[in-house]
């Protein structure tokens, strides 16, 4: 078997794209990456006083909160609104209508997202079209430049 160079990916070398006046997203991986399939994981940052339109989905999803406004900030899954804190892990099951609320919060809530196809995403298409790829890396040479090479 062949070995596979390995990826780093760090958001700061991602550019954002800005879904909304409310929403940007960084696609940090992508179901294709270096050859080898991965896991699809978006930054997502929605600005203080913003929510999210919301979606379902056909598979699962899963949100990791990055950092919100605790008390102030939530994740709604249908008719439940969950209050969030930093280092949550909520499984969205399949068809379940989500959204994310940060209306009455004065900071970011930055949130990861995990799914298993990039399709899956509508942002993938949107970021296709408006930059020709999805794939939002801003420095190429970013990981050999933190190796010092």
């Amino acid at each position: 078997m062949e070995k596979v160079k390995w990826t780093l990916v760090n958001s700061e070398n991602i550019r954002g794209y800005d879904c909304d006046a409310v929403y940007t997203s960084k696609m940090l991986t992508c179901d294709d990456m270096d050859g080898i399939p991965v896991i699809n994981i978006n930054e997502g940052t929605l600005k203080a006083g913003g929510r999210t339109g919301g979606a379902a989905h056909e598979d699962t999803e899963i949100y990791y909160i990055v950092s919100c406004k605790e008390g102030m900030s939530w994740v709604w899954l249908d008719e439940d609104a969950i209050p969030t804190k930093a280092g949550d892990f909520i499984v969205i099951p399949p068809h379940t209508f989500h959204w994310i609320d940060n209306t009455k919060s004065d900071e970011p809530f930055v949130i990861y997202t995990f799914w298993p196809h990039q399709e899956q995403n509508e942002v993938y298409f949107v970021r296709k079209d408006a930059w020709g790829t999805a794939d939002g890396t801003l420095d190429p040479e970013y990981a050999q430049k933190r190796m010092g090479k």
